[in-house]
């Protein structure tokens, strides 16, 4: 088993789909199919099957999938932390959900890199459960979520609130924008939040891109529940609504309690705590 069969394995996964991986991978379709095989022989399991010509993971497929993506990433933060000793400059990993990455992290970042310049940054877009389970194995240092992950090896603190209004484009009324075009803006999936207040109507869209969810209800004249700093900040003309909802993001950083570079990372939060 190499690295060359993991990626392969994971693009497949991706693309659900041979010719598309082998294309993405700048490989023959022969060569992905060979790819596959070897690693079914290595593990005396089949990884896929294919249900009405749709290629679908097995129950062996979807356990292998997740020691794959932790391989491949302990690989890659090993390769920048050798690079990193060798440049004599610490390499820090920071990840948090689309949403929150385009509303605050991604700002927030550019901001810290002028205040702590001697660090090297790798970001990553990842779900909950993703950076869980990252956090866990220690091959993340850094995440920030709307939820404190309740896991006793993880360690989460409050480090700010993110005001949120219902917000339009300007000339559109709350109740017309309503009516039909409302945008769900999901900020981590699969976890609760209370960021979304009710009632509200049915979603015309459900999404966690902050950039799609403008766009959608700028070219729809919709609604959507966004962060209130759109108001100041943007050349589009929104109009906020916090007569009707308003309530705000908790933003949590999290990291493992036992972080073997607690004094790297110790700048950092306080930065952001101050922030």
């Amino acid at each position: 088993m190499d690295l060359q069969q993991l990626k392969t394995f994971l693009e497949v996964c991706q693309t659900r789909h041979f010719g598309h991986a082998a294309s993405n991978l700048y490989l023959t379709q022969s060569a992905v199919s060979f790819r596959i095989r070897q690693l079914e022989s290595q593990l005396g399991a089949a990884l896929f099957v294919r249900h009405r010509n749709n290629l679908q993971l097995t129950a062996a497929g979807e356990r292998f999938r997740q020691h794959a993506e932790s391989i491949i990433t302990r690989w890659e933060q090993a390769r920048l932390d050798v690079a990193s000793q060798q440049d004599r400059a610490p390499t820090l990993s920071l990840a948090s959900t689309t949403a929150i990455w385009q509303a605050w992290l991604g700002p927030a970042l550019l901001d810290l890199h002028d205040e702590l310049a001697d660090r090297h940054w790798q970001t990553e877009t990842l779900t909950p459960d993703q950076i869980s389970r990252r956090l866990l194995e220690r091959s993340l240092d850094l995440a920030i979520l709307p939820v404190p992950l309740k896991v006793d090896e993880l360690n989460s603190q409050l480090l700010t609130s993110l005001p949120l209004v219902l917000i339009t484009p300007g000339g559109v009324t709350a109740e017309q924008a309503l009516e039909h075009n409302f945008v769900h803006l999901d900020w981590a999936p699969n976890l609760p939040s209370s960021s979304q207040p009710e009632p509200l109507p049915t979603a015309s869209l459900r999404t966690s891109d902050l950039s799609l969810a403008k766009q959608w209800i700028t070219r729809n004249n919709g609604a959507a529940v966004l962060p209130e700093s759109l108001l100041q900040h943007e050349q589009v003309s929104w109009q906020g609504w916090p007569e009707l909802t308003r309530t705000e993001l908790p933003l949590y950083l999290i990291h493992h309690a036992s972080h073997p570079d607690l004094a790297n990372l110790a700048p950092v939060i306080d930065y952001l705590l101050q922030r």
